[in-house]
């Protein structure tokens, strides 16, 4: 024990400070204090007038006082002690050691004492103090009955003291602490409040020391099965006051909550104490439902939610209650007309108040008198109109009879009508023959089974009578021209008509006391028609309307055009409608359309699942072909689909990963939803909850706001906030080693859905880690695209990548990248739900990971496909693939049929039609093969891919018949029969100079919306510019208005099918087409312009790429090689200077290449959130004017190129260790911290180092410091000369120093 002599240090510390009192605060564990000693009453010096000793106290320490001596008296001295109360005792009397009893302390105690006297001998005082640790703890708070909880004791400090402790049950068990640590372990029978005391003697006389207190609450396990709970129904009336009553079996404890109707009624009537006398009794439970709370709801029949929770467990019971409003104002009614059997009518009865209502429905016969039909319904709420569905089979005259009633009312209303066999709807078409003025009426009648006469008038005509005799449900029709509608329901009538013009249809079809009237056109024969059809590419077979297509996502739809001659001079005009039906037999009228919100006038349509309510659509689309000359109508066609908008659902997730490690040093918690909100239409609505187990998570809104178990919160909400982003103060959580937050997102037209992030807390300070996502970023990935991921983390050097997956096999990836990036062949292997985890470590060791579950989306599967014949001649053979059998729930599949030609996969068509048809393939030598693969993909691009091929023997003679085809796919537009043409004929080279003007022209005005459809027309120009070269500059600007389309598309796309490999496909048949482009024309402005071009093709072509990644492919005119971007860890930052690999460069010509090095801004991918940029490169192929670093083929071949940097700020995070020497309030110390520095590079007549340093952490005020600076890597700074910088620091708080001097590397 040391002794400790406060007075000299006091004494000088006076004379300082200009006082004759001093404070003492007593740090050590243990300590005696003597005062004044000896040597001190010795010294001729002045004592103090008041000396006060501070012992600060933990909540779960103490302090033991032993006196060993008070020597004065009252009128020499005073010594003051606190008490429990917080009085003072005051102590003025000779007392002596064994009088004075030993004080205990469980708050931070000063012992104060007052001398009146200077004479050294007539005030003493010896005491000897502890700080005594003295914890009681327990595992869990809350714990089930038969649950074993353990409590642990804890006491330090207490060495060398007679100190006798034990923990006392408040169920009379005593256990007696011999060791520092206690641990024991206790279960409960019966619920209740348990506590544990601890208790300190001294001497273990039975004087106490100290008590500490730990409560347990034991709370019975609630479950539907134990409670048995069940509803005493009765007739409620409303809106009088009533009671809801519920009985179920006693447990202890339960607090209840009402809703009704997803509204919260009543909350938490808790019951208070256990009563053993009332196991297995039956406890009740009322709920009073006055007139307000029911005009909440209304009346009828409401579901009633009964929640019955407590801290370790929850129940809900659901039951229907019933509040009866009386029934007023009952109206029935009926058409006066009504069909006959198997057709049935609708009967409806209105009123202006009641619920609920039970309706039936007689309907009598007025000859009879008989009841020929009974039916009824029942309306639980909202009863003011009721619809009731009735059939008859007999004609004559009827009366209905309505009755409602309820529990306490009851209502009849009547009326009468008449059965007759109906007509109910009719459709006219025709259908026309070629080079012929005949044409071919087709009437749909759609009725009652019965006998009808009919009138059919032509034109002008003379009118047609017959007799209509409709005798089947259904009918099988065959030859039918398209329809949108299923026509089985409908009867059949066919007409011929020679005419000329257009014709009006009329139909008149009468029964015994009605005529129904329908009228259609129909339009003249064209006889300069080289149309044959028009078909929707929607993979459906035959005519008519098959099942719908669902849209999950987003449907692409485009249009084919069939003709049987040639026509090079013509266009054709689009037209997309779009009709809402509610079954597949309805006949859209023009009172169904609805308007579409997306280009409706192009070859192509883009449907998404957003842009239209959920329902059933009929699409339609005209096509109008016009002559070029004459500008005069050819020919007219039309085609069908039908489709299905789901209810949308949303698919997203928390940022940052699914699960996500905080360190104590993180005070607050923020979230974010990956899903951007303004890109989606309606009232979308976000609720975030948090909770501290994932089973009390909410699976609806409502049960999230009731007070209940599990909240973040303790006994609060489970919701927090309903922004768009949350944050959590760490500080208003209840103490728990995780939570869980889920967001549930809902709107108008939205499944509710749902995604979860785990927070788990770390008992030491840790980095803070996020997990970023760049590509392939939804819930389902796509098994095709790669996934790239950054772990984002201010204070980590060093990081580590960890793949796990179902079967326990653990992958490293991505060694000590920032960027991880799983590729095809690493997602192949993720076939059930999987994690991968980034984990970040600070220069201090410490570590925390994010973590993100994989979910595989399942890819079509159980089909084949095929191509026929298997063999052919190049250019003359025409190949057909079909895929059958990948069917999967009405949901269309995607097909992409690709085909590899110079080392660039082109695209032959793409869509829902599971079949490519007579395609055509170039061959490069008299035998060769092709490959062809198939791409099929589900929802969210789960693809499959299927490999196929074809053998080509080569002709002599090339085939001119498909420049015929050619024309007629660039005058309709077509831009995927395009990409299937000009694959063949651009290697055989054999349209004329006149022809290839027409060919630009008319591509250059392709319409192009999808990304899908962007590569096709890059392959398309491509093409065009490799096979048949670039004759003049009236090319060169359509080419280069075309480049310009295609770039506005790609970076403003009108699909999510963002593909990276489809992108730098793209952008590399771009730059294909603009190095062409650049080596024919001379003009100085275009030059530039087309370099501006380059650059930002580069960047495109790089931006799926993370730094370090492996190389790619690049090919141009005359340049083919392989390039990637820089880790900004290769540049070395104070050199200036950086190497870009060109390995494996073949140059044909004198074309060079020049390189440019771009930093990205935080608009372009990688930027981190601290928005730190990295160097990353891009590449121009220019012909090599006027370019600052252009490299020669022979400096380029096979070697590593090196260049400047450009001035660039930099920015580092470089760990150093600082030694200060700092003045610290008045006296001299040294001190020693961690510091981080971020340094700036300038381009000027050195490297000049900006310099910034953060002192933290400093308990006491500095003045002026000097820093010498050592780095924790073999590398270290000094700066040139010293600096010195004044001011104050407070506790945790950081001062900047700056320095502007050069520093130099030792």
């Amino acid at each position: 024990m040391t002794t400790i002599r406060f007075f000299q240090l006091c004494l000088a510390v006076s004379f300082m400070v200009g006082c004759a009192d001093c404070s003492v605060i007593l740090r050590n564990r243990n300590g005696k204090i003597n005062f004044p000693s000896a040597e001190e009453c010795n010294n001729d010096v002045m004592l103090l007038n008041t000396i006060s000793w501070e012992i600060p106290l933990k909540d779960w320490e103490i302090a033991y006082l032993q006196f060993a001596e008070i020597l004065f008296s009252c009128a020499k001295a005073n010594l003051m002690l606190p008490k429990a109360n917080g009085k003072l005792i005051s102590v003025c009397k000779n007392t002596k050691p064994v009088d004075f009893p030993n004080i205990l302390f469980e708050k931070s105690v000063v012992i104060t004492l007052q001398r009146f006297t200077k004479n050294c001998s007539e005030a003493k005082i010896s005491f000897v103090y502890n700080r005594i640790g003295f914890r009681l703890t327990t595992t869990n708070t809350h714990v089930q009955t038969g649950e074993k909880v353990q409590f642990v004791a804890t006491l330090t400090g207490a060495s060398g003291l007679n100190l006798g402790c034990k923990v006392l049950y408040n169920f009379g068990k005593t256990i007696h602490l011999s060791t520092k640590t206690l641990k024991a372990e206790r279960s409960f029978r019966y619920p209740g409040k348990y506590s544990f005391k601890g208790q300190c003697d001294i001497n273990k006389r039975g004087d106490l020391v100290t008590t500490k207190e730990v409560v347990v609450y034991v709370e019975n396990a609630l479950s539907a099965s134990k409670l048995q709970i069940s509803h005493q129904k009765s007739s409620h009336t409303y809106p009088a006051s009533t009671e809801l009553i519920f009985h179920h079996k006693y447990y202890f404890p339960i607090s209840y909550a009402l809703m009704l109707n997803d509204v919260i009624i009543t909350e938490l009537q808790t019951t208070q104490t256990f009563d053993e006398k009332k196991i297995s009794s039956i406890e009740t439970a009322k709920f009073e439902m006055n007139s307000t709370m029911q005009r909440l709801v209304g009346p009828g029949i409401h579901n009633v939610t009964l929640l019955l929770q407590n801290h370790v467990s929850s129940v809900t019971f659901l039951t229907p209650v019933t509040f009866n409003e009386e029934i007023k104002h009952l109206k029935v009614m009926t058409k006066q007309y009504v069909g006959l059997q198997p057709n049935s009518f609708i009967i409806s009865a209105t009123a202006s108040q009641g619920a609920p209502v039970n309706l039936s429905i007689d309907i009598i016969s007025t000859q009879t008198r008989l009841t020929v039909y009974k039916t009824s319904t029942f309306c639980s709420r909202d009863c003011h109109s009721m619809v009731v569905e009735a059939t008859l089979f007999r004609a004559g005259m009827y009366k209905v009879e309505a009755t409602a009633k309820n529990k306490i009312s009851l209502m009849t209303s009547n009326t009468t009508f008449e059965a007759l066999p109906q007509i109910f709807d009719v459709y006219i078409t025709s259908r026309g023959f070629n080079f012929e003025t005949r044409r071919e009426v087709f009437v749909f009648i759609s009725g009652d089974l019965g006998k009808y006469e009919m009138n059919l008038t032509i034109g002008e005509n003379t009118a047609k009578n017959s007799t209509l005799t409709i005798s089947k449900s259904e009918y099988e029709h065959e030859g039918l021209p398209n329809l949108p509608f299923d026509a089985k329901p409908y009867k059949l009538i066919k007409d011929e008509s020679i005419f000329n013009e257009a014709r009006q249809v009329t139909v008149l079809i009468r029964n015994d006391k009605q005529t129904f009237r329908f009228v259609g056109n129909v339009p003249k024969a064209l006889q300069t028609s080289c149309l044959e059809s028009v078909r929707i590419r929607d993979g459906k077979v035959g005519g008519g309307l098959d099942e719908p297509l669902k849209v999950v996502e987003e449907l692409v739809l485009s249009v084919d055009l069939n003709f049987i001659c040639v026509r090079e001079l013509f266009s054709v005009d689009y037209k997309w409608r779009a009709y809402r039906v509610t079954s597949k037999v309805d006949i859209p009228k023009t009172g169904d359309e609805v308007q579409l919100n997306m280009s409706s006038v192009e070859p192509e349509l883009l449907i998404k699942a957003n842009a239209l309510l959920p329902g059933l659509y009929v699409i339609k689309v005209y096509a109008n072909i016009t002559s070029d000359d004459y500008h005069m109508s050819l020919a007219k066609g039309d085609d069908f689909t039908l489709v299905e908008i789901p209810k949308r659902k949303l698919n997203f997730l928390i940022k940052g990963g699914n699960v996500v490690e905080a360190g104590l040093n993180t005070t607050v918690l923020k979230f974010e939803s990956s899903i951007d909100f303004t890109k989606h239409e309606g009232n979308i609505k976000r609720d975030w909850f948090c909770a501290v187990t994932q089973e009390d998570l909410p699976m609806t809104k409502e049960i999230g706001k009731i007070q209940r178990k599990g909240s973040c919160f303790d006994w609060q909400t489970l919701w927090v906030s309903g922004n768009d982003t949350l944050e959590i103060s760490r500080n208003k959580l209840i103490p728990s080693e995780h939570y869980y937050v889920r967001l549930i997102i809902s709107g108008p037209h939205y499944d509710a859905t749902f995604a979860d992030q785990k927070i788990i807390v770390k008992s030491k300070p840790a980095p803070v880690v996020s997990l970023r996502c760049w590509s392939n970023c939804e819930k389902l990935f796509s098994s095709l695209k790669p996934i790239i991921l950054q772990l984002e983390c201010d204070d980590c050097i060093r990081h580590s990548w960890i793949l796990s997956l179902k079967s326990g096999q653990q992958l490293s990836l991505c060694k000590n990248q920032r960027f991880c990036k799983l590729n095809k062949s690493i997602l192949d292997k993720v076939k059930t739900s999987s994690n991968v985890t980034g984990t970040g470590y600070n220069i201090d060791g410490d570590k925390a990971s994010a973590t993100l579950i994989l979910a595989p989306p399942i890819p079509p599967s159980g089909g084949i496909c095929t191509v026929h014949p298997r063999s052919g001649i190049a250019y003359v053979t025409k190949f057909n693939v079909t895929c059958h059998g990948y069917a999967q729930d009405r949901v269309p599949l995607k097909y992409k049929f690709f085909t590899a030609e110079k080392d660039q996969n082109n695209l032959l068509q793409h869509g829902c039609d599971p079949n490519l048809n007579d395609v055509t393939f170039p061959s490069k030598t008299i035998f060769y093969d092709v490959m062809i693969w198939v791409e099929i993909c589900g929802p969210r691009q789960a693809c499959i891919v299927k490999n196929l091929s074809v053998s080509l023997t080569k002709n002599h003679h090339d085939n001119t018949d498909v420049i015929s085809d050619l024309f007629n796919a660039i005058s309709s537009q077509n831009l995927q029969q395009t990409a299937q043409l000009m694959l063949p004929m651009s290697s055989a080279n054999i349209l004329e100079r006149f022809q290839i003007k027409k060919v630009y022209q008319r591509v250059a005005k392709y319409p192009i919306k999808t990304l899908m459809s962007v590569k096709q027309l890059a392959d398309v120009v491509r093409h065009l510019v490799d096979g048949f070269g670039v004759i003049n500059n009236y090319h060169v600007r359509l080419i280069a208005k075309i480049m310009d389309r295609i770039e506005h598309t790609v970076r403003n796309p009108s699909t999510s099918d963002d593909d990276d490999d489809v992108i730098r496909s793209i952008a590399a048949s771009c730059i294909f087409v603009t190095s062409h482009l650049m080596q024919f024309s001379d003009d100085i402005s275009f030059k530039i312009k087309e370099s501006s071009r380059m650059t930002r093709l580069g960047k495109l072509l790089m931006a799926s790429l993370i730094p370090g990644e492996d190389t790619m492919t690049f090919q141009t005119k005359s340049v083919k090689g392989k390039f990637l971007k820089l880790n900004n860890d290769v540049i070395n930052p104070l050199n200036g200077s950086s190497s870009f690999r060109l390995p494996n460069i073949q140059t044909l010509n004198n074309e060079v290449i020049n390189v440019e090095v771009f930093t990205y801004d935080s608009s372009i991918n990688f930027n981190t959130r601290t928005h730190k940029v990295d160097q990353v490169t891009s590449v121009s192929m220019t012909t090599g004017w006027q370019n600052e670093i252009p490299i020669s083929r022979n400096e380029a071949k096979n070697q590593t190129i090196g260049f400047p940097l450009p001035a660039q700020p930099g920015k580092g995070n470089i760990t150093m260790r600082v030694e200060s020497e700092c003045d610290v309030a008045g006296g001299h110390s040294k001190a020693a911290g961690w510091a981080l520095f971020d340094w700036m590079l300038y381009k000027r007549d050195g490297n000049d180092l900006f310099l910034t340093i953060h002192v933290e952490n400093m308990d006491q005020k500095i003045r002026n410091c000097t820093m010498s600076l050592q780095t924790t890597d073999q590398g270290s700074f000094k700066l040139k000369k010293e600096f010195h910088e004044k001011g104050s620091f407070t506790e945790n708080k950081s001062r900047k120093f700056y320095a502007g001097k050069r520093l130099h590397i030792l």
